[in-house]
This record gives structure tokens, C-alpha cells and sequence, in this order.
């Protein structure tokens, strides 16, 4: 080495060190090179010329280090051999990329080592590099196909609870751009022969169309070599390479198309083509699910004769006009409207005659109406007509005169010619009034009688003269509380069964009074009365507490209980209140009953009250092994998204959908497609109000778990649940007996 020596030594020993040092460094399965301090190159080994793909004149002839090194690294670089000839550093190790021959980039584990003469002074650096481009390339591959994992899961997390389709899918194509560095992405939507976009950039017609002709990926590495289709689209936008795939629809249909382009020729590999389907796959799960959401939404909330909007929509709407009331200073009436004589329609002409005449009516009604309002059907021949944003009273009377006007025109039903009439109850809550939705519905109905007994085809408003019933409210709740104080209730079981088993399953604690002079009160009226004044929570503790200890006198009795439990309902109120769990598992440890046999039934909105609490009481609870229902499934909002957030072992199916099972198309495939999901997320589904053997055996089919309702049992009191369930069980197997047989 006739540029560099090594310090220190004798002639002779300096002569050999340096030979011995000159076959180490050519011979080097690594790159290796003498580096001056200002970056040059004094020399290079073999492997470090073949590494580079140049030759040693080309590498000590250039600028050095400058010259192979990446420009993204050069600032890198150059601070840190400035460090090393200040000698403020002996030695470092980098991961940096090179440039080869023809433009080439390849990374290397680079090495640089500070050699100091006998006064210690920097002289110069010896590199080592080893290639590692293949190491950096599958790390890359790693990382890349690690980001692409946690950006589906994401999706797929956003998808079970995003209801705006397209904030999804712009979230999508927002995934798709980030995880795989293309130009541009989006997704179109078929409709009628027609690409509409959704989300991003608009996808090539032609490829668009041949991806949904193939039902299949279609990639292009090249258009400038693409034969399938036309790509002058392609070309005219700039685009070079790109690949789609088809997104299924909630049918058999296809939805549309999810693609991606590159200015670039690119060859998209099989990370990157599974990443793009897993995203598809993920659109399509929300499509299904919001078109499942869709029509159980709809059912539960609108009427199946009528169509119209049914009870617990119109109080949702309710209760947000009474609070848009309150800002505006306007008045709100509900109008309670009752057909004259229904009865006689049914009775002379059939029920048939009578669903007929309610579906000529709704229109009309609805015809009659503001675009503001809404028309509910309450049930039988009950509507009701909610209208706000009213500056006078007189309006809602306005309206009123307007709908009997068009249910006394002329209808022909079964052949019939009928000129029907009705009696309208008008309540209002307005400036200085503050009635709220449930008050205007009770008293709209108060009203509307009051209007049939006068002479029906009629209105009246209610007002002072209707107190009456407002008064006896109070004097109901007085007598609830002290029936509540005192333990003038009772409590009787229902039997639920399993399907399959032939067998009871559990029983359904519920509450009754008997009134020392009014008689049987119906359980809505006082649960209503104790939620509006504040005494549902004594009322289910009681409940809590009779419920489990009729459990363990059933036990100590010698009754075989098995695993049937004992479900009791726990309102909202009991639900938002933190220390729930530890009072259930108080009375669990006082009556000595295993938590796996109480279960406690919940509602949607009963949760959605306080969330925080009521999520953290029912998992405190199910980690116990008290189990989790959801009753009313179908009612008011219910959601997918609040299957995945409870703890749930079963959920309770609205009695609404068992009776409209054999009036409605929808009915059955939307319970069996409750069930088919109840199923895949581990938890049972009960058919509430099975009263005839016809639906039980269609509930049984779609997939129901367990049933309840008059056929298999009516709520008895403790002293008969013995001879019920031996009754019961003995009904069920006979039954599966001859199932059986036949």
C-alpha cells in the first residue's frame, strides 16, 4: 500500500503486516475501502467493486464517498465523517443506501473505523459494507404488510359502527392511498348499467367494467402491454399500471368496483392484491350490515299493515319536538285519532275488510297532512298525529276538521261502499306549559273518548274538564308507593323453553298488584307510573330480592332446578346507578345461588342512558357469571354495534316480530338473520310471545334458541311453577316424541 503505512513498527515487520493486510482486505467476503477524511477513496477491495458494479478507476478516480452514497443520505453522511476527522468518534455503524452502477440503489450495513497515528491524530478510515438490500427488502415487505394488517382491522372496527357509507368508503380509499403508495384510488357504484362514484378518484370505465364481467382482481402492470381491454382511458389520465377489484352487494348483485392507479409501471404483488380484496371484503360486510340494520330498524319502527311510522318512532320524534318546543317558544299538539265502529267492519265484514279499509286510510291521512308531521299508527284503529312548530292552538284544530274530512269521504272495501267517520283527541304543550311526550299521548287519548262519547265524527282538546284522569294518576301512584313500602305486590313465573331439549329452560320473574279496590292493575300502567315517579328503583330491588329468594325456597323445597335461571328485568334507572353489581351479588351470596342461575334483562336505551355506568356494572356482572340479556331486541334504535359492546349471553327478540311473522315477508328473514349472527358471536336468541304452535315451529326453524309465551306457559304464581314445569316437560317431550316417530 503505497499511499497509507502502518506506524510504529520495524522495516521488516511493517513490510509483512502490510502484505498481510493487503491479502485481508482484497480477500474480504465484504466490501472494504481506505477512506480519506474528506470522503475520498484511497482504495477499494474486489467484493466492494463488484457490490457497486464499477471498477476501481471509476471508484478512486470520483469523489468518494459523495459519489456512491444515496443523496437522501448525503447530509447524513457527511456529518459523520466530519465527526470522525474532528476524532470527537473512533468508530460508527450505519444502515445507509448506495448507488450502483446504472442508477441502482442498494442498502448496506456500513462500518467505518478511524485509523490514528502514534501521536494519536486522525490519519485516516477503513469502511467495511455488507450488502443488505435483500434484508431491508423483506423488512420493508414486513412493515408494509404489518401497516396493511392494522389498516383492515381498523376498517373493519370503523365498519360496525359507521352508519354514512361513504365516510367508510372515503376512509377506505384514504387506507388504500396511504398503505400502498399509489397516485390515486376509488370506488364506484353500479347502478342501473351506470358507474357512479362513491369515494375518490373515478375509476377507468373500461377497467371498471371488465373487472365486474370477470367477477374477479384485474391487474395491469403495464398498460402500455394490456390486451384485455381498451386502456386509452388509462393512457389519457397518465395512469401506467393499476388493479381492481369487485365489492359484493347486500344480493347476489354486485355493488361496484374498488381500484387503484400508478403513474408507474408496477408490478403489485400478492400482499399487496390480498390487502386490496380484504378492504372489499370489509365494504361488503358494512353494506350487509347496514342493510341489515336497515330492515330491522324499519320493522321496528314502522307498522307492517300501514307502513307508518309506529309507536316508539312517533315517541322518539316526540321527545325532541317537546325540547325543540322549549327553545322556540311554539306550541306542539298531538292528535289522537280513533276510527268510529271499527268494530263493526271487522264483525260484519272481516278482518280482512277492516286491514283493507286502514291502508286506504293512511294515505289519505298522510295526504291531509304538513311534511312536517307525522302520522303514526298506534295499533287496531289507532293513530296519532304529531304536529309542531305550531304559532296558534287554532292550527292543530285546523288540522283537525282537515282529517275527519277525508276519512268521511267514500271508501269501497270488499265490494262495500263505506263512509267511515272518526273522534279526534287534540292535546297541546306549549309557552308555559310543561307536559312532556308520554303526557300528550295519555292525554290525546283522554280526549279523543271523550270526543267519541259526545257523538263521535268529532274533536275535543283536552283540557280542565279532563283532570280528572291527570288526578287519579296521582292518587294511583300514592297507593303504588305504599303497595311497594308495605309488600302489597307479587310476584308470578313464566316458563321459558329450549328448543330441542324438550324441556323447561327458566322462568321470567314479573310483577303484579292487585289494587284493594280498583282490582288487577296491568303491569305497563304501574312500571310506568313507578319509572315517571321515582319509584322504580324500590320496585326492582323488591323484585330483585323475591325473585332470588323464591329461587332458594324453590331449592330448599326439593324442587330440581337443573341450570334454569331465573331472569329478572332491571330498568334504567337501577342501571345507571353505580353499585348495581354489588347489590346483586349481595343478595346471590345471602340466598346462597350460584350467579350462573340470575339473569338480568336490560334494554338498548336502558344502556345508552349513562354508558359508562351501565357498561361497567354488566361487565362486573358477566365476569361474575351472572348472565346478560337483551330485551326488546328491535325496539327503538337497537343496533349491531351494541351486540359487540355488551357482555351478552342472550338477546330477547321484540314480541312485535313473532306476531308479524305471518303478515310480513321481511319478518322471517330478518329474525333468521338475528339469529345466524347471535349465533356466530356466541350467545342465544328467545322468541318472545309465542302463542300459537304455528309459530312456534317457525321460530324454531329460523333458528331461535328458546321460547316464551302463552302456548308453552302463562305467568303462574311460585306454589304452581312444581306442576307447571312437570306439566310442561311432559307436554314438550310427548311432543318431540312424535316428532320423533313421524
Amino acid at each position: 500500500m503505497d499511499d497509507v503505512g502502518t506506524p510504529g513498527q520495524g522495516s521488516g515487520t511493517l513490510h509483512e503486516a502490510e502484505a498481510r493486510f493487503r491479502i485481508a482486505f482484497e480477500e474480504a467476503g465484504v466490501g472494504m475501502a481506505i477512506v480519506a477524511l474528506d470522503g475520498r477513496l484511497l482504495r477499494v477491495n474486489r467484493e466492494l467493486q463488484r457490490m457497486l458494479g464499477r471498477t476501481e478507476a471509476e471508484l478512486l478516480a470520483g469523489s468518494g464517498m459523495r459519489a456512491i452514497s444515496h443523496p437522501d443520505d448525503a447530509a447524513a453522511r457527511a456529518a459523520d465523517l466530519a465527526r470522525l476527522a474532528a476524532g470527537e468518534v473512533d468508530r460508527y455503524k450505519r444502515d445507509r443506501r448506495y448507488v450502483g452502477a446504472g442508477g441502482a440503489t442498494m442498502w448496506g450495513a456500513t462500518t467505518i473505523s478511524l485509523v490514528r497515528d502514534g501521536g494519536g491524530a486522525p490519519l485516516y478510515a477503513i469502511g467495511q459494507l455488507e450488502d443488505i438490500t435483500a434484508r431491508k427488502a423483506a423488512e420493508e415487505r414486513a412493515e408494509r404488510r404489518a401497516g396493511q394488517q392494522s389498516a383492515v382491522a381498523q376498517l373493519s372496527q370503523l365498519a360496525l359502527t359507521e352508519q354514512d357509507f361513504a365516510a367508510l368508503a372515503a376512509a377506505t380509499v384514504e387506507a388504500i392511498t396511504a398503505s400502498l403508495d399509489v397516485s390515486v384510488a376509488g370506488l364506484v357504484a353500479l347502478e342501473q348499467d351506470e358507474l357512479r362514484l362513491v369515494s375518490g378518484a373515478e375509476l377507468d370505465d373500461a377497467h371498471a367494467r371488465h373487472t365486474l364481467a370477470t367477477a374477479a382482481p384485474v391487474v395491469v402492470r403495464d398498460a402500455d402491454g394490456e390486451e384485455r381491454f381498451d386502456v386509452a382511458g388509462l393512457r389519457a389520465r397518465g395512469i401506467a399500471s393499476g388493479v381492481s377489484v369487485p365489492v359484493a352487494g347486500e344480493s347476489d348483485q354486485p355493488f361496484g368496483v374498488l381500484g387503484m392507479y400508478a403513474t408507474a409501471p408496477r408490478a403489485f404483488g400478492d400482499d399487496d392484491l390480498a390487502f386490496l380484496q380484504s378492504v372489499a371484503n370489509v365494504l361488503t360486510g358494512a353494506l350487509r350490515r347496514l342493510a341489515a340494520e336497515q330492515g330491522l330498524r324499519f320493522q321496528a319502527l314502522h307498522d307492517p299493515l300501514t307502513q307508518l311510522p309506529n309507536r316508539a318512532l312517533l315517541m322518539d320524534r316526540l321527545r325532541l319536538a317537546v325540547a325543540r318546543r322549549r327553545r322556540a317558544q311554539t306550541w306542539v299538539a298531538v292528535l289522537y285519532l280513533d276510527l268510529d265502529d271499527f268494530k263493526g267492519v271487522n264483525d260484519s265484514l272481516g278482518h280482512a275488510a277492516g286491514d283493507e279499509l286502514l291502508r286506504h286510510l293512511a294515505p289519505r291521512l298522510s295526504e291531509a297532512l304538513r311534511p312536517s308531521d307525522t302520522l303514526a299508527r298506534l295499533g287496531g284503529d289507532e293513530f296519532a298525529i304529531l304536529c309542531e312548530g305550531l304559532d296558534e292552538v287554532t292550527e292543530s284544530v285546523a288540522i283537525a276538521e282537515r282529517l275527519l274530512a277525508v276519512v268521511a269521504q267514500p271508501v269501497e272495501v270488499e265490494g262495500v261502499q263505506l263512509r267511515p267517520t272518526a273522534s279526534i283527541g287534540i292535546a297541546l304543550t306549549g309557552p308555559g306549559t310543561s307536559n312532556e311526550g308520554e303526557d300528550l299521548v295519555r292525554d290525546g287519548g283522554v280526549a279523543m273518548y271523550r270526543a267519541k262519547h259526545a257523538g263521535r265524527g268529532r274533536y275535543e282538546i283536552f283540557d280542565d274538564r279532563m283532570r280528572a284522569e291527570t288526578v287519579e294518576r296521582v292518587a294511583l301512584t300514592h297507593d303504588l308507593r305504599r303497595a311497594i313500602e308495605d309488600g302489597d305486590l307479587r310476584l308470578v313465573y313464566q316458563p321459558m323453553v329450549r328448543f330441542g331439549e324438550g324441556r323447561a329452560n327458566g322462568f321470567e320473574a314479573l310483577a303484579r298488584w292487585t289494587h284493594p279496590t280498583r282490582g288487577e292493575i296491568p303491569p305497563d300502567r304501574f312500571i310506568s307510573l313507578a319509572e315517571q315517579h321515582g319509584l322504580i328503583e324500590p320496585l326492582g330491588r323488591w323484585v330483585l330480592r323475591e325473585a332470588v329468594g323464591q329461587l332458594r325456597r324453590w331449592r330448599d323445597a326439593g324442587l330440581s332446578m337443573g341450570d334454569m335461571g331465573m331472569s329478572v328485568n332491571v330498568s334504567r334507572v337501577q342501571l345507571s346507578r353505580p353499585g348495581l353489581a354489588e347489590e346483586i351479588f349481595e343478595v346471590l351470596a345471602e340466598r346462597d345461588i350460584p350467579p350462573g342461575q340470575l339473569v338480568v334483562e336490560v334494554t338498548e336505551s336502558a344502556v345508552m342512558d349513562d354508558p359508562d355506568v351501565a357498561n361497567a356494572t354488566l361487565d362486573a356482572l358477566a365476569e361474575a357469571g351472572v348472565r346478560i340479556a337483551l330485551d326488546d331486541f328491535g325496539v327503538g334504535q337497537s343496533s349491531l354495534a351494541c351486540l359487540r359492546d355488551l357482555p351478552l349471553d342472550a338477546l330477547k327478540l321484540d314480541r312485535g316480530f313473532i306476531t308479524s311473522l305471518a303478515s310480513s315477508r321481511q319478518a322471517a328473514a330478518i329474525v333468521r338473520a338475528v339469529c345466524d349472527m347471535a349465533r356466530t358471536l356466541g350467545f342465544s336468541v328467545v322468541a318472545e310471545g309465542v302463542e300459537t304452535e304455528a309459530q312456534s315451529q317457525v321460530v324454531e326453524a329460523l333458528g331461535c334458541d328458546v321460547g316464551q309465551g302463552f302456548l308453552y306457559a302463562r305467568p303462574v304464581p311460585p306454589g304452581e311453577i312444581p306442576g307447571v314445569i312437570a306439566e310442561l316437560d311432559a307436554r314438550l317431550g310427548a311432543a318431540a316424541g312424535e316428532r320423533a316417530a313421524a
